[in-house]
C-alpha cells in the first residue's frame, strides 16, 4: 500500500488541474483578442479601400490621407497597371509586420495602403503580462485556500487517527459514532466501528476460550485424581496380593466400576472443553431426534410408561449431535428418577417462533430451591447415583450456544425440564 501524504496529494492534483484551465483560459483569451485586433485592422483597410474607391480620382484620395493617417493607415501612390483590369485590392496581403492593399482608381491611378501589426503585437504582450499577473495572484490565493480547505476537509481522517492511538492505548470503548454513514467518511468511520467491535469481541472469545482451558484443566485434575487414585489402588492390590475369590472378584468389580465411572467423567469432560469450539449448524427436526432416544429408554425401562408427542414442524437450526445429546441427558435424568412403573412424557411444540422440548416425570421431583442450582458444574442432588453433576450444566451451555435455554419449569408433581430453542421460519 502506497502510504504518500495524501494531504499533498490532494493540493497538488487540485493546484494541478486550477493551473491547467488558467492556462487555457489565458490561452483562448490573447488568441481570441489577436483576432479581434487582426480583424479590425483589415476592416479598416476595407473601408479605407472602399472610400478611395468612391473618391474616383488622386486627387481627391489625397484629401482623405491625413483622415486615413490618424487611424494608422499609410497611403501611397503607385503607377498605375499598364494592362489588365482597373480595379483591384480585393484582397489583403501580408508583407513582414504590415497589411497591405492595393486599389486602382478609375483615373487608372494606383493607391496602396499599408498598416502596421507592431501596435496589435504590443497590446497582445500587455495582455498577456495581465493575464499572467492576475493568473498567478489566482493560484497564489487558490494555494492557500486549498491548503486550509484541505486540511479542514481531512480533519475527520485525523480524528479516526486519534480514535485509533487511544484504542491502541487501551480505550476499548471509545468509538467514532458517525452521525451519517451515506457518505464517504461516514462510510469508513462505520467501517472502523464494525472492525474494532470484531477485534473487541474477538478479544473477549479469546479470553473466554482461554479461561475454559483453564477450568477444563483444573476440572479434570480435580475430577480424575479420585477415580484413577482408586483404580491404581484395586489394581496394585490384585497384583501384590493376589487375592482368592471372594476378595479377588470383589476388587475386580471395583475396577470395571472405577473404569466405568472414569469413562463416563472423560466423555463428560471432553464434552464440556467441546462446548467453546462453534459446533455445525444444520436445520435440525428435534422429534426426529427424540423419536430413538424414547425408543431406546422404552427398551431400558420396559414397564414404564414413555410418551412422545410432537408438533407437525419442531425443525430448529443447530447441531443434531449436541442436541440429541441435551435430549438424551434430560430422558436419562428422566429414566433414573422414575419408579420401574413410572412415567415419561416428552413433548415437542412449536410456540411464538421457538421450539420447546418438554421432558416431564412423575419422579421425586426438584426442589424449588434447587432449580438453579442443578445447572451449576459437579452439583449432584443425591450423592448415591451415579454421575458426577456435569450433564445438565453442558445440557444448558448447550442450549445457550443455541440461543435458546434450558430451565427447569415449576410442577406439581415429579420433574419437568423445558429446552426452548429458536424455530426455523
Amino acid at each position: 500500500m502506497k502510504t504518500g501524504s495524501l494531504r499533498a496529494r490532494v493540493i497538488v492534483t487540485t493546484l494541478a488541474m486550477l493551473a491547467i484551465v488558467l492556462a487555457a483560459v489565458v490561452t483562448a483569451v490573447t488568441l481570441a483578442y489577436r483576432a479581434k485586433l487582426d480583424g479590425d485592422l483589415r476592416n479598416r483597410l476595407t473601408k479605407a479601400g472602399a472610400a478611395v474607391e468612391r473618391a474616383g480620382s488622386a486627387p481627391a484620395v489625397k484629401r482623405l490621407i491625413p483622415g486615413l493617417a490618424l487611424e494608422g493607415i499609410a497611403t501611397r501612390f503607385t503607377a498605375p497597371p499598364a494592362t489588365g483590369p482597373t480595379k483591384t485590392g480585393s484582397t489583403i496581403r501580408t508583407r513582414g509586420s504590415l497589411l497591405v492593399l492595393d486599389q486602382v482608381l478609375p483615373d487608372r491611378a494606383g493607391v496602396s495602403f499599408s498598416a502596421s501589426r507592431a501596435s496589435i503585437d504590443h497590446a497582445v504582450t500587455n495582455l498577456l503580462l495581465v493575464e499572467l499577473l492576475v493568473a498567478g495572484a489566482a493560484l497564489a490565493l487558490a494555494t492557500a485556500l486549498v491548503v486550509q480547505g484541505t486540511r479542514t476537509a481531512l480533519r475527520p481522517l485525523s480524528a479516526v487517527i486519534h480514535t485509533a492511538v487511544r484504542i491502541a492505548r487501551g480505550e476499548t470503548r471509545l468509538r467514532l459514532e458517525p452521525n451519517r454513514t451515506d457518505t464517504e467518511l461516514g462510510s469508513l468511520a462505520a467501517a472502523f466501528d464494525q472492525m474494532v467491535d470484531a477485534l473487541e469481541t474477538a478479544i473477549e472469545e479469546a479470553r473466554a476460550s482461554d479461561a475454559a482451558t483453564r477450568r477444563f484443566l483444573a476440572d479434570a485434575s480435580h475430577e480424575l485424581r479420585t477415580p484413577v487414585a482408586a483404580l491404581q489402588a484395586s489394581v496394585e492390590t490384585l497384583l501384590r496380593e493376589q487375592p482368592e475369590r471372594p476378595d479377588r472378584d470383589r476388587l475386580e468389580a471395583a475396577v470395571a466400576r472405577d473404569s466405568e465411572r472414569l469413562g463416563r467423567l472423560v466423555n463428560d469432560l471432553l464434552g464440556l472443553a467441546r462446548l467453546e469450539a462453534h459446533p455445525t449448524r444444520t436445520a435440525t427436526d428435534l422429534a426426529t431426534v427424540a423419536l430413538p432416544l424414547v425408543e431406546d429408554a422404552q427398551v431400558r425401562a420396559p414397564h414404564a410408561t414413555i410418551n412422545l408427542s410432537a408438533d407437525t414442524d419442531t425443525t430448529v437450526r443447530g447441531d443434531p449431535d449436541a442436541l440429541e445429546r441435551v435430549l438424551r441427558n434430560l430422558i436419562d435424568n428422566a429414566l433414573a428418577a422414575i419408579q420401574p412403573t413410572g412415567r415419561i412424557d416428552v413433548e415437542l411444540r412449536r410456540r411464538d417462533g421457538h421450539v420447546e422440548a418438554l421432558v416431564s416425570d412423575d419422579g421425586p421431583g426438584v426442589p424449588a430451591h434447587e432449580r438453579q442450582r442443578i445447572f451449576e458444574r459437579y452439583v449432584r442432588l443425591d450423592p448415591n447415583k451415579p454421575g458426577h453433576g456435569l450433564g445438565l450444566a453442558i445440557a444448558r451451555r448447550i442450549a445457550q450456544q443455541h440461543h435458546g435455554d434450558l430451565t427447569c419449569e415449576p410442577t406439581p408433581a415429579g420433574a419437568s425440564f423445558s429446552l426452548r430453542l429458536p424455530s426455523v421460519p
